[in-house]
């Protein structure tokens, strides 16, 4: 009997890109929901989460001197690691060779200043091959710091927004993880002003996988997460924002709310 093939559920950074980009391992901002932290751990690249942006922290230089071609669709960069003061020099090479081949970037970030004002004035003849999507997920500080503790503060990551808007970019915003479901509707209508492209509101995936939970404290923190994104509580957030222009789902929220996924990577639905 002839079985079809199914076709694979196009999810994470497919929704966004076709082809993803990366040159450095390991992440200083040491989130604790991060999947490629996680698969490190699972393949051996690590022995223990600690070493993730400390030891286990390099620049593959192969992958900064490669040349780059113009991909098929949209690449994004980077999705493993972040743009970072210290590698900044390094990730402004790649991103140079994928404009000057002709890609479209997303440039994908929890962006530091520095970093994105130094972005925005080397690459401002590309404008129209650029769009930023900043990594968002709550305005609260002491949220912030628990699930992101290397990370810039929600203050330095909107003025990032607000700088590359000012200058005419495109820009677009991530809120997965939505790490702040009480007030997301409120975030959502703080960064509107600055957004050009869309927002997305998306769930934290696999908690109780990729986070390790040693503490009281974690074990609050998972349980208030899971609390905040019930079926009950995203059909709420969706009623709420659903007739917002800029506002996406990721395919997280669009299974619960029975909305069509995207059918091929990239098409940024």
């Amino acid at each position: 009997m002839n079985k079809s093939k199914s076709k694979k559920r196009i999810s994470g950074t497919a929704e966004w890109a076709s082809k993803n980009v990366n040159v450095i391992l390991g992440c200083k901002h040491r989130c604790r929901y991060c999947y490629a932290r996680e698969l490190a751990l699972r393949y051996k690249s690590v022995q223990s989460p600690g070493e993730w942006g400390d030891t286990y922290y390099r620049v593959r230089e192969e992958e900064v001197k490669k040349n780059r071609p113009k991909y098929g669709g949209t690449v994004m960069f980077p999705t493993t690691h972040d743009i970072v003061p210290e590698f900044l020099d390094e990730c402004k090479t790649v991103i140079r060779k994928l404009l000057e081949a002709g890609n479209q970037v997303l440039i994908v970030s929890k962006p530091h200043i520095e970093c994105i004002k130094s972005i925005c004035d080397d690459f401002g003849e590309y404008k129209d091959q650029i769009l930023f999507r900043f990594t968002i997920g709550a305005a609260d500080g002491a949220i912030l710091s628990y699930w992101e503790p290397g990370a810039p503060t929600f203050v330095e990551r909107l003025r990032c927004l607000q700088y590359a808007h000012k200058l005419g970019f495109q820009t677009s915003v991530s809120c997965e993880p939505m790490l702040d479901s009480p007030n997301v509707e409120e975030l959502f209508y703080t960064l509107k002003p600055y957004v050009t492209n869309s927002i997305w509101i998306g769930k934290l995936n696999k908690a109780r996988k990729r986070i390790l939970i040693e503490t009281d404290e974690d074990e609050r923190q998972v349980c208030r997460i899971e609390k905040g994104q019930t079926d009950e509580r995203i059909r709420e957030i969706y009623e709420a924002l659903k007739d917002e222009p800029l506002v996406k789902w990721k395919e997280s929220f669009k299974t619960v709310l029975g909305l069509s996924l995207a059918e091929k990577p990239g098409l940024d639905i």
